[in-house]
């Protein structure tokens, strides 16, 4: 069987407009890490679609969701097991990076020709994460996730911090919309800039300071344990934690490998997972 590596990301800004037709427009600076989960799959006589995981995914998947849509496009059958590492609901978007990566792999392995802008408006009816994957690498997205900017890789290292529950990405745009403390988007595009100057000079101390989530405390608001973690870790660290995407993944980046691996070394958390990771780039 062909195996698939479908790696986690991290959002470095994310900021969230108004919803609009059931949709809400983002601006965000995504970085793609080494934490992945694993496809396997093999042409087959007929399709079948298993997981390996240790947590409850739907029968109405990301997965399952990009085969229906290509088997009304293509004639074939596939056989799709997805080893699940990355949990869900946790802001890693493992089960946009599964959709994505198996797409890519799909559409090489079948020959159905798709362009990658064919591509992109089959993963955005997926979801608005799904896009950004196709491209494997740190970049920028906004509109509705379909508008993908792949950016200049410069390392990062980061230790996150994955706690042992889940929080559910609608719950939280829910009650964003609830709330209705929108951001402005018309300066995205500035403020990101700025922050990726940043990170190629290796300014740790200014990527923190620019580094935004508009759902962050939405995200504390629905489970108070992730801004307790995140001031506990903090306390001992001297380090800034950030959510990633929805949460509840707390997060902290880094320059140097020595230096992220010596500070996880000083956290010890129940039923949270630490985990040192760093930027990749499939497209090297």
């Amino acid at each position: 069987m062909l195996k698939i590596k479908a790696p986690a990301k991290i959002n470095l800004f994310l900021e969230i407009g108004k919803r609009e037709n059931s949709l809400h427009p983002l601006f965000s600076l995504v970085d793609i890490v080494s934490f992945y989960d694993y496809i396997y799959l093999k042409p087959s006589k007929k399709t079948e679609i298993k997981f390996i995981s240790k947590w409850e995914i739907p029968k109405d998947n990301t997965v399952s969701k990009l085969i229906f849509i290509l088997k009304k496009i293509f004639n074939f059958e596939v056989e799709v097991i997805v080893k699940k590492n990355i949990p869900p609901g946790t802001g890693l978007g493992g089960g946009s990076s599964d959709a994505g990566n198996l797409l890519l792999v799909l559409n090489e392995t079948f020959n159905f020709g798709l362009r990658m802008d064919e591509m992109v408006n089959i993963a955005k009816e997926i979801g608005s994460d799904v896009p950004l994957f196709l491209y494997r690498k740190r970049c920028i997205i906004y509109n509705y996730g379909e508008k993908v900017i792949p950016c200049d890789d410069f390392k990062l290292y980061y230790l996150i911090l994955i706690p042992n529950f889940s929080i559910s990405t609608k719950d939280v745009y829910d009650k964003l919309d609830k709330i209705g403390e929108y951001g402005d988007l018309t300066d995205c595009d500035l403020k990101v800039r700025i922050l990726i100057e940043e990170i190629k000079k290796g300014n740790i101390y200014m990527v923190e300071k620019k580094i935004f989530n508009r759902l962050e405390n939405i995200c504390f608001e629905i489970e108070k344990k992730v801004r307790e973690v995140k001031d506990e870790v903090e306390k001992i660290t001297n380090r800034k934690f950030f959510v990633s995407g929805s949460g509840g993944v707390l997060f902290s980046v880094f320059k140097e490998k020595e230096e992220v691996e010596s500070i996880e070394k000083r956290i010890s958390l129940d039923n949270w997972k630490k985990l040192v990771v760093e930027s990749i780039n499939f497209c090297m």
